[in-house]
């Protein structure tokens, strides 16, 4: 969700980097999201203009669906989501196994495991939907070899943004147990990686900030056309990993739910048709945030005649000799 910066959001973060996160750090994982998520019931209830322009862009996208289910209740999750994800770093020092097995559902690690058994590497693609990093963390915790290229950034933020808000959630990034590069870093610890066969986590929609880093294409996404990276199946194409897309969404006995689908390429084929590989996953997105509309994060984006992610060259040829 974008928010614009202001002194009560500067406020706001002074009061949840500081009182509130060391409450959160003593209370149970369940309290600690049940008050992230109220925290988005607030945010809900005083924003009535964000509110209405997320309600007309989630018609505008999902014309049908909003027949069936209540637009304010999916704005209500969208902005619960959206705390979630941004603060639930506060509760990833309590995340053990036995804390994962209570609380965290697991779909298609056969996949995962099966993927492995090539040796080749693994690349978990994965789109800003749901709690982004909770997956990440509940991997490395259970014993599998993790890292994340990401693209933390604190361009447009504010002093009190910079100086708190982003140096502080860097800290607690250090310590998460997989390791994190930045995706405009020289990538030869990636390449290692999965040489080593580890497992890489990419998003594949984007940075979630203006930058682009790599080649884009234009699909089909929502009705609109979108620009995506191809980063995730080149990527899978020169090393030769594996790469399956990865989503997280509600569980239906616990709060959420990790779902590892099967390859959607097999990183073993001398051409491969990169827009197609990526397509794969656009069309698999595209269903997760049909059925739960509330855990995508850009809704925002979906203005009237503009595209996401939509500036940048996007031309490319599809087919890849790998020599």
């Amino acid at each position: 969700m974008i928010v614009s910066e202001s002194i009560s959001r500067d406020f706001l973060r002074l009061v949840i980097w500081y009182p509130l996160r060391w409450i959160i750090l003593l209370l149970p994982v369940t309290w600690g999201i049940a008050i992230l998520r109220f925290l988005g019931d607030i945010h809900y209830a005083v924003s009535r203009r964000k509110r209405f322009q997320l309600i007309q862009n989630y018609k505008r996208i999902l014309p049908n669906r909003h027949l069936s289910e209540s637009p304010s209740r999916v704005i209500r999750e969208y902005f619960r989501n959206h705390y979630v994800d941004h603060l639930m770093i506060f509760i990833f020092p309590k995340i053990g196994r036995q804390t994962i097995k209570r609380y965290i559902e697991f779909e298609g690690l056969n996949h995962l495991d099966t993927a492995l058994a090539a040796q080749r590497g693994v690349i978990l693609v994965h789109g800003h939907f749901g709690p982004v990093h909770l997956p990440l963390v509940c991997l490395s915790r259970i014993g599998y070899p993790m890292m994340q290229i990401g693209m933390p950034s604190d361009k447009g933020l504010s002093r009190i943004g910079k100086t708190v808000a982003f140096r502080l959630r860097m800290k607690y990034e250090a310590r998460l147990s997989a390791k994190i590069v930045h995706a405009q870093s020289f990538m030869r610890p990636v390449f290692q990686w999965l040489q080593q066969n580890g497992i890489l986590m990419v998003t594949g929609d984007g940075s979630g900030t203006e930058e682009k880093v790599g080649r884009y294409d234009i699909f089909s996404f929502l009705g609109h056309s979108v620009a995506f990276p191809l980063g995730p199946a080149l990527l899978s194409w020169k090393t030769g990993s594996v790469l399956l897309p990865l989503f997280i969404v509600p569980g239906s006995r616990k709060p959420f739910r990790i779902v590892i689908e099967q390859p959607i390429y097999q990183g073993s084929s001398e051409y491969a048709d990169i827009h197609m590989t990526m397509q794969k996953f656009v069309q698999r997105l595209e269903a997760y945030v049909r059925q739960w509309p509330g855990y995508m994060h850009f809704l925002d984006r979906f203005e009237a005649g503009q595209l996401i992610e939509n500036e940048g060259p996007h031309s490319c040829n599809p087919h890849w000799n790998r020599n």
